[in-house]
Order: structure tokens, then C-alpha cells, then sequence
């Protein structure tokens, strides 16, 4: 039995999905970085869910988001829906888009610390890859410190999927994540990290010899292509993120007692009780299977 990832209201997580054979399909242009943001935009409002930043590399994107309805599956099956039936006719690509047999990665944050560094991590994406020397010279769709500070991204209709009847134009609201209790606390603080870590992530690159690709050779990849590097087989696949031994502990402990009350309520479950519980945050059996999860 493969125990499930709980699915929480309200909770917080850096969503990973990658694409078929690491391939270059999300290869930044504006008619790429328009549909995503437009499928993006479209999914956050049909499922509620709050958008903290967004980071679109050649090969795979990271999310910062808050589940605000616990629909986080659903949510992503739309969203990767969506987009690969918009990036098959803008790369005549005629396969999967996806990685096959690999759920997309959903590492719960644990509090505002984990946060930041996780909104961090995303935004500087395409300085520690060595491919810009900044975040702003991104030419893929990237929550910059100065698109946070605004609060929106807007995208128009792509004509090449969706019906004339949606929406002409949508607008990503990038909120302020909630465990923070302002954004003149969040955005300072969010300010101070990055600076910090840029400056660092500068410095090892030169340490290591290499300089940067740059946006016009960026542009200039083939969506055929993938990174020379062979990806690591059978690695870890973290659950959550906790940078304290303290946090840790008590992710863990909740996770762990998650699990058991889970693995005792499938049990009996299978074997006839129907009238059992699963515990709060149980997905699949009770969406798909009838089940019932406690509140």
C-alpha cells in the first residue's frame, strides 16, 4: 500500500512538475510564458487557490502556493491539463509533456521561515542554473521581486486551445503568503533573502569558473534539447520542508501519526467497515472511492 501525501486546507506548499525526458518544451518566449500565466491564472480562480510566486525554467516550474480548499490534486490535473494541450500545438510536439509515471513534487512548507526560503529558491532558479545574472533578466514568466511588489500578472486568450467563450484576458493575483501578517512583513524580509543569496549564488559560480548563458542563448535553445547532465534516479522525494530541528520534530510527529491513522483506517476499510474515518487529509479514497475523512 503506498500511503498518500496529505491534502490540507489552508496549508502551503513548492509544487514541482517537470517535463517529459527533461526536455526544453517550456523554452522561454512570450507566446510560452502568455499561456501559462493565462493557465494559471484560470486554475487559480477555478479552484481557489492563492498563488505566492511562480518560476517557469526551459524544462520544468516551480510554484509557491496555499491550498486554500485542499483541492491541490484536482487543482494541478487542470492546470497540467491545460498547458500541455496549449504547448503540443505551439511546439508541434506530438508526445507527452509530462514525466511520465512521476507524481508532480509538493513539499509542505512548515512556517514562514521554510516559506521564504522556498519563494527565494524560485525566484533565483535561473541565476543558480548559471543562466541569467539576475532574476530579471529571466526572459521566462518569473514572479520578480518588482512583479510581487505590483500583485499581478496579466495574460491573454491564447487562441490555440481554449474556446472563444474564456475569458479575453486573466489576472494572476500573487498574494501574500498567510502565515505572514502583512505584505510591508513579507516583502522586506522576501527583499533582504534574495539580495543575500544572489550575491552568494555570484560567487560560487565564479569559484567554479563558469559565467552565465544569457537571455539571448536562452532564447535561442532547441525544445528537442535536454540538459547534458544525467538526471539522479531514485532520489529523495521530501514531504515537507522544515529548516529547524525543532520544526522538524514536529512535522515529522504529525506526518507520522498522519500515516497511522491512515494506514488503520484502509485496513478496515478493505475490509468491509464503511462506516470509517480516514483522517483529515485523506484525498484520493474519499474522492474518488466514497470514503469519509474526519474535519
Amino acid at each position: 500500500m503506498t500511503l498518500p501525501r496529505r491534502v490540507l486546507p489552508d496549508h502551503t506548499y513548492l509544487v514541482t512538475r517537470r517535463c517529459i525526458g527533461r526536455r526544453f518544451l517550456l523554452r522561454p518566449d512570450d507566446a510560452l510564458n502568455n499561456v501559462f500565466v493565462y493557465c494559471l491564472g484560470c486554475a487559480a480562480a477555478r479552484y481557489g487557490v492563492q498563488i505566492h510566486a511562480l518560476g517557469v525554467m526551459s524544462n520544468h516550474y516551480h510554484l509557491v502556493l496555499t491550498d486554500v480548499e485542499g483541492l491541490l490534486p484536482d487543482f494541478m490535473a487542470w492546470l497540467n491539463r491545460q498547458l500541455a494541450k496549449c504547448i503540443k500545438p505551439l511546439r508541434g510536439w506530438d508526445e507527452v509533456v509530462w514525466e511520465p509515471n512521476v507524481a508532480y513534487s509538493a513539499v509542505e512548507l512548515a512556517g514562514p521561515t521554510e516559506v521564504l526560503d522556498k519563494v527565494a529558491y524560485t525566484l533565483l532558479n535561473p541565476v543558480s542554473a548559471g543562466l541569467v545574472r539576475s532574476p530579471e533578466r529571466w526572459p521566462g514568466a518569473l514572479s520578480t521581486l518588482q512583479i510581487l511588489q505590483g500583485g499581478t500578472m496579466n495574460a491573454r486568450h491564447p487562441r490555440i486551445w481554449f474556446k472563444d467563450h474564456a475569458p479575453t484576458e486573466t489576472s494572476l493575483a500573487l498574494t501574500t503568503p498567510p502565515c505572514f501578517a502583512s505584505r510591508a512583513d513579507y516583502m522586506p524580509a522576501l527583499g533582504a533573502l534574495v539580495a543575500s543569496r544572489l550575491l552568494q549564488v555570484r560567487a560560487e559560480l565564479r569559484r567554479q569558473g563558469r559565467g552565465f548563458v544569457g537571455r539571448t542563448r536562452v532564447r535561442k535553445t532547441v525544445v528537442t534539447d535536454q540538459p547534458t547532465t544525467k538526471k539522479a534516479r531514485f532520489g529523495r522525494n521530501p514531504t515537507f520542508s522544515a529548516l529547524t530541528r525543532e520544526t522538524w520534530r514536529a512535522a515529522m510527529k504529525k506526518l507520522r501519526a498522519f500515516r497511522l491513522a491512515y494506514r488503520d483506517a484502509y485496513q478496515a476499510w478493505r475490509s468491509g467497515a464503511r462506516d470509517i474515518a480516514f483522517p483529515a487529509g485523506t484525498w484520493w479514497v474519499v474522492r474518488c472511492a466514497g470514503a469519509t475523512a474526519a474535519t
